[in-house]
């Protein structure tokens, strides 16, 4: 039975929804994150589903599949799916896939699968998306589904990765600056600031574009980039 056909039957129900954790996100559009959700913090395909742990806390279904929602930002491109996972069995293996999903159906957008009888131990088992996919909410939902494909003992699920890198939104088709046309090089980038609220510019509709920029506007741009807070003392 092909990969593909393994997770298929694997998935089922996959319309339930997992809690999952983004690790410290990279800034910058060429560096990479990852959102980790945990085998734990997936949901069982159905009622029917039972597991079991392992010695190291991986987690082995024992009857049925797990799923999970991703809660990758909106906007970024994924680019894998990687598959912690233990595997040694020559029965089967581990495998997930992701899914972009609509009210009328879905697709499988990369599947990451732990191979054939020659896989050994517990590794990173990884799939690149054929075409990275950006991230749309208003348009699609996006799933993990699959689970290990033994009841002995011989394979379980440790978490799934989705990995991703943040992108810097289109440009809009008309200009919010007289002085930043859609022909300055640094359009896009200035029409991202406007959209985010970093910037509304140097007055009477322009940017500014060459104008020095001074320590205290840094700060202004910075602390609204990276969303900059007093924590809530009374919380901790």
């Amino acid at each position: 039975m092909s990969a593909l056909k393994r997770v298929a039957s694997l998935v089922g129900l996959v319309g339930l929804c997992g809690v999952s954790r983004v690790s410290a996100q990279a800034f910058g559009v060429d560096s990479s994150s990852a959102e980790v959700i945990s085998a734990w913090d997936m949901q069982a395909g159905d009622s029917t589903a039972q597991w079991q742990t392992d010695v190291w806390g991986y987690r082995r279904m024992t009857a049925g599949t797990l799923s999970a929602g991703i809660h990758v930002p909106n906007g970024a491109r994924v680019t894998s799916i990687v598959v912690d996972g233990c595997d040694s069995s020559s029965a089967g293996g581990v495998a997930f896939a992701l899914y972009r999903l609509t009210s009328t159906g879905g697709e499988v957008l990369a599947l990451a699968d732990s191979g054939g009888p020659e896989t050994a131990g517990c590794s990173l088992f990884s799939a690149d998306l054929a075409t990275p996919e950006t991230v749309d909410y208003d348009s699609y939902r996006y799933l993990v589904g699959g689970g290990n494909q033994t009841t002995d003992g011989s394979t379980s699920v440790g978490a799934v990765r989705i990995i991703y890198q943040l992108q810097v939104s289109p440009p809009p088709g008309t200009p919010t600056f007289n002085d930043v046309p859609r022909s300055d090089p640094a359009f896009q980038f200035v029409e991202a600031l406007v959209d985010s609220g970093i910037t509304a510019g140097c007055g009477n509709g322009n940017f500014c574009p060459d104008a020095p920029l001074t320590r205290r506007q840094m700060a202004v741009f910075l602390a609204k980039a990276l969303g900059l807070h007093w924590p809530v003392s009374s919380v901790f």
